[in-house]
């Protein structure tokens, strides 16, 4: 006769569900956008294809602040985080911001569902093969990295941030102002 193993912790099991519960619900504000200092790399440089199939090569907008957003399409934060990065394409796009959301080894066609339902009205990037999720040495979804005009990593994001709040689009004004004051022949 086989014995059943009987879970009578009941403790145990509350505080694993309150830990769940927390995890799952939690409102996107996980993670925090943080300047990269003391030394500024070079972004990789991205050559990926749209869900379209049409490219999107980095080297093509280098007089751009690129926010460049990884994720995938069974991570929940990095859902919720989409519709902020919505919001911000709306605000900022016209001033000289471009948002990439680089979707990682996932199916193109599953991705393109998942964009359309979401409203996507950036470039969705495909990295099948996770090429550029290791060039950018992304290890948590969604992480995010604010590229400047010469091609630099200024702030990287781990975990959901609130993309629309004011603090944060503060920063990215400040880096869209400096692109506007080298375009006018003026030094920062």
């Amino acid at each position: 006769m086989k014995m059943q193993k009987k879970y009578n912790h009941p403790v145990t099991f509350n505080l694993i569900l309150v830990i769940l519960i927390a995890i799952v619900c939690k409102p996107v504000s996980g993670g925090w956008l943080e300047a990269v200092v003391p030394v500024l790399r070079a972004a990789p440089l991205l050559e990926l294809t749209d869900t379209e199939g049409d490219a999107h090569p980095m080297s093509a907008l280098m007089d751009r602040v690129v926010l460049v957003s990884f994720w995938t399409t069974w991570c929940p934060p990095c859902i919720e985080e989409m519709p902020l990065l919505v919001r911000l394409h709306n605000d900022l796009s016209q001033s000289g911001l471009t948002i990439l959301a680089v979707n990682v080894q996932e199916n193109k066609r599953k991705v393109k569902q998942i964009a359309s339902r979401l409203n996507l009205n950036f470039p969705v990037l495909l990295d099948p093969k996770r090429v550029a999720g290791n060039a950018w040495e992304v290890s948590i979804f969604p992480t995010s990295f604010l590229v400047d005009t010469h091609g630099l990593i200024r702030y990287k994001a781990i975990g959901p941030i609130q993309w629309d709040s004011e603090e944060t689009k503060s920063v990215i004004k400040e880096m869209l102002n400096q692109r506007k004051a080298e375009s006018n022949g003026v030094l920062p």
